[in-house]
């Protein structure tokens, strides 16, 4: 599937104002995603769609792994490379739907939030797979196309839901892709976050609009969309699933 793509050379300079690597909600992450690929000195991870390092650096800072960080915005990276002060992570410019041979042995690859930006995703899958040991593991943090069309963005501007529509998988999709491309052992666990401590914890995220899908949205749109939501905070502040996003981990492994 052809898929719409937001500007990152300019959502680089707002990400981390709004996603911030210390957000309670990452910890419960970064915790499953070391123990399910046994993430530790010696172990090789690649984070595919690395960003602005939000993910890579955490984990390669618990688990004492050696990781790299590739993503196709010479902009998302240097803020990367600038938080990284330790060097911990080797980054690198690529696309994860043409991945370079020389990236080999990986024991983990990990992408979050990516398959909506994926053309081909059995090609990408494909060539994750070359690049992974035997019984090495990819693991996907994703929010599938029936998890997300009630959530605040979609809620509350609509016109995101036709974009995303065209572009965000199904669960079994995912598990169909992983099984064409040759992976086994594939499981997907639905995960409930609480994203946002505050409502303007989420306005604020919302008014950045590092949401890519939000990038994509004629002005008069997006202004439509925040003042329908402004107005829904106003009169429901304690809206709880307004705070929660649901998510599905999914994991395979390359067979041995």
């Amino acid at each position: 599937m052809r898929t719409e793509k937001a500007d990152y050379s300019e959502i680089s300079e707002v990400y981390d104002q709004a996603r911030t690597s210390c957000a309670p909600h990452l910890q419960w992450w970064f915790q499953r995603i070391a123990e399910l690929a046994q993430l530790a000195p010696g172990r090789r991870l690649i984070d595919l769609g690395c960003g602005t390092g939000r993910w890579t650096i955490p984990l390669a800072e618990r688990t004492g792994c050696e990781a790299v960080g590739l993503d196709n915005s010479p902009e998302m990276l240097e803020k990367a490379r600038q938080k990284d002060g330790a060097n911990r992570v080797t980054w690198l410019v690529g696309d994860v739907e043409h991945l370079e041979p020389h990236l080999q042995s990986f024991d983990c690859a990990f992408l979050c939030l990516m398959l909506h930006h994926l053309h081909d995703h059995l090609t990408a899958f494909r060539g994750i797979r070359e690049i992974l040991r035997p019984g090495g593991l990819l693991l996907i943090r994703q929010g599938t196309l029936e998890q997300i069309t009630n959530d605040g963005t979609h809620r509350f501007f609509p016109e995101t839901l036709t974009i995303d529509r065209k572009r965000t998988p199904l669960r079994a999709e995912v598990e169909h892709w992983l099984r064409e491309a040759g992976f086994d052992n594939i499981t997907s666990e639905e995960v409930t976050q609480t994203t946002y401590q505050t409502n303007e914890r989420m306005l604020t995220e919302i008014r950045l609009r590092v949401c890519s899908v939000l990038r994509l949205l004629p002005e008069e749109a997006f202004e439509r969309g925040l003042k329908r939501l402004e107005q829904h905070l106003a009169a429901h502040p304690d809206e709880p699933s307004l705070k929660q996003d649901l998510f599905t981990l999914f994991s395979a492994s390359n067979p041995l």
